[in-house]
């Protein structure tokens, strides 16, 4: 049942103010909630006041308050909030409510927020960190063009006025593995044990097999080492990824900040040198995720985000099977699985995993907020686009390349790449969750695609999902725009007289809208047609129609609905040499054939 609070609504008349009239006081009110630091309102689902022990052992006064319905009003100690500034303050008590809505026997924990007239409350002031180079990454900036703002930012500051994540939390990083001693991981709370799960000792690079121990011993490689790969260097691209989902101490005035100040990040090292195989990342998706492995300990934090910054070209999920039936069991165990969209300037529909089905698959952005075309894949296989950076402009004027700026051996790194990405993604994913264990995946999933930044054609001219990532959940999502996206079935050019069947998706905010009428059409029916021309969207939001090549020539098939239209190419060719030699001697067997008939067939 939806709440509600009625607030009476009255004239202010009071000598030596201000006359003000009503609207001045009731609108343009900011729509973040305020609340008491501190104070967390919880009820057991037993009725019944917590224990004096697990008052203590969670730092909560153990004199508490009884409310009506059964609720208690629990208390962080003055003395400890007093040693706190008052952003550490709001940030302590959203973690005490992480916290608490995590045990099973709490029914709810919630802040004790203020109420005020007209249902309006002023804004909590932005929470910054105080790292020392965090004015250095714009991606996390509140999106704007404000000083102190970013049009590629995802909106973290007002973000983080709500809470600023748990390590009840957690999040498995499927990659080269975690520096543990990095300078701004060492002593972190936030990273969990994890696991090696690479077979082969001579891509582990470390001396042996699997193992507990999820250190990267870098991936570099010689020249000819991997199948005559050129020579490059360690990447450390496990930790850059890490350290921005929140493996670093972030607000410990030193480096760099993550998405989540507080989180639980769970390595899972499936990259060595030359990469790594679907055996090793297959076992490490279902081992993140908690599920037995043979030969394996279970893993003992069961993650509830997987973030793959990983994947292969040219490869579909449909010809790995094996991969998407991991992604499927992790899925089915409670797993929002996220992962990196490729960096070959195409379609993902050829990319893997980010062609999986149930995936999170994420386009890479800049510091203007658009796609990243030199290098992001897109198509209508990305959910949703979020910064990647660019190390070639500096949008933002500081003398450094716009890449995204986190961890890596021997200090920090600019790096770009839809692998940037998604950690962003599965970052605020995490820092979500932490605000609201209970809600499900499927409810925090469609909530981003609803409150992400619509794209207009120039910042996305290519399919990029529902928009830029934004992680502040408070105020009014904006209006998405409805989407028609149109693939084919084959997908490569077709022959006379050849059919293939085309897909329109229509879809808002990344959710497929049902029971909508699309217009189908060619712009040339002398080249190819459909059959038929209207369809109705099923519950996917997806409706079909059969393409006919009728001659040579190129021509777009189009879908429209809700005035908005999606298109894709068609291609008939001329015949081949080898078709057209074919063709001609048939030709002529049939010439032969007539003259022959016609001679035995004289009196």
């Amino acid at each position: 049942m939806k709440a509600r609070v009625s607030a009476l609504l009255f004239t202010l008349a009071i000598g030596g103010l201000p006359s003000l009239a009503a609207q001045d006081i009731f609108e343009n009110l900011p729509d973040t909630a305020a609340y008491v630091p501190g104070q967390i309102i919880v009820k057991t689902r037993n009725n019944a006041a917590m224990s004096n022990q697990d008052l203590g052992r969670m730092g909560l006064d153990q004199a508490s308050r009884q409310l009506s319905g059964g609720a208690f009003l629990h208390q962080i100690p003055t003395a400890t909030l007093g040693a706190l500034s008052l952003a550490d303050q709001y940030t302590a008590t959203t973690d005490m409510v992480a916290q608490l809505s995590a045990d099973p026997n709490v029914e709810y924990a919630h802040l004790n927020y203020r109420v005020y007239i007209g249902g309006n409350v002023p804004l909590l002031q932005d929470v910054t960190p105080n790292d020392t180079r965090y004015g250095e990454q714009w991606h996390y900036f509140n999106n704007g063009t404000a000083a102190g703002q970013s049009r590629g930012g995802i909106g973290l500051p007002t973000a983080w006025t709500q809470g600023t994540g748990a390590v009840t939390s957690r999040v498995g990083i499927l990659d080269t593995g975690i520096l543990p001693n990095h300078v701004d991981i060492a002593g972190s709370g936030n990273l969990l044990p994890g696991f090696d799960m690479i077979t082969d000792p001579a891509t582990a690079n470390d001396g042996d097999g699997r193992d507990s121990d999820a250190t990267d011993t870098g991936d570099a490689n010689a020249t000819g080492e991997c199948g005559g790969a050129p020579a490059r260097g360690s990447s450390w691209h496990g930790t850059h990824v890490a350290g921005t989902v929140g493996a670093v101490r972030s607000n410990n005035g030193t480096g760099v900040a993550g998405v989540n100040w507080n989180v639980g990040i769970v390595p899972v090292r499936v990259l060595g040198k030359c990469g790594g195989t679907l055996a090793d990342i297959n076992d490490g998706i279902r081992w993140a995720a908690g599920l037995p492995v043979p030969g394996v300990p279970t893993n003992t934090n069961p993650v509830r985000i997987i973030s793959m910054s990983l994947g292969a070209a040219g490869l579909q999920c449909s010809a790995v099977p094996s991969t998407q039936s991991a992604i499927d069991d992790a899925i089915a165990a409670g797993v929002m699985v996220v992962v990196a969209a490729g960096n070959e300037a195409g379609d993902a529909a050829n990319a893997m995993p980010a062609s999986c089905d149930g995936v999170v698959t994420v386009a890479a952005s800049d510091a203007r907020g658009r796609l990243v075309t030199r290098y992001s894949n897109f198509g209508a296989d990305i959910e949703i686009m979020a910064p990647g950076g660019d190390t070639q402009r500096d949008d933002d004027n500081n003398g450094n390349g716009d890449g995204v700026l986190s961890t890596i051996q021997g200090g920090y790194a600019y790096y770009n790449g839809t692998s940037m990405a998604t950690p962003h993604v599965s970052g605020v994913l995490a820092l979500w969750a932490s605000q609201t264990p209970a809600v499900s995946n499927d409810s925090l999933l469609r909530e981003m695609y609803a409150r992400a930044l619509p794209r207009s054609s120039t910042e996305c001219p290519q399919a990029c999902g529902a928009g830029l990532l934004q992680a502040d959940r408070t105020g009014t999502p904006p209006q998405q725009p409805t989407i028609v996206t149109v693939t084919r079935t084959p997908s490569d050019a077709l022959d006379e007289g050849a059919t293939a069947t085309v897909t329109a998706r229509v879809s808002i905010a990344n959710v497929g809208q049902s029971n909508v009428t699309v217009q189908f059409a060619t712009d040339d029916p002398s080249i190819a047609t459909v059959s038929p021309t209207t369809a109705t969207t099923n519950s996917q939001g997806e409706a079909t129609t059969t393409l006919t090549a009728v001659a040579r020539g190129t021509t777009d098939v189009t879908a429209t609905a809700n005035g908005v239209t999606g298109r894709t190419p068609v291609r008939v060719p001329a015949l081949s040499i080898i078709a057209a030699i074919v063709v001609a001697i048939l030709m002529m067997v049939v010439v032969l054939l007539r003259k022959k008939h016609t001679v035995l067939a004289r009196p």
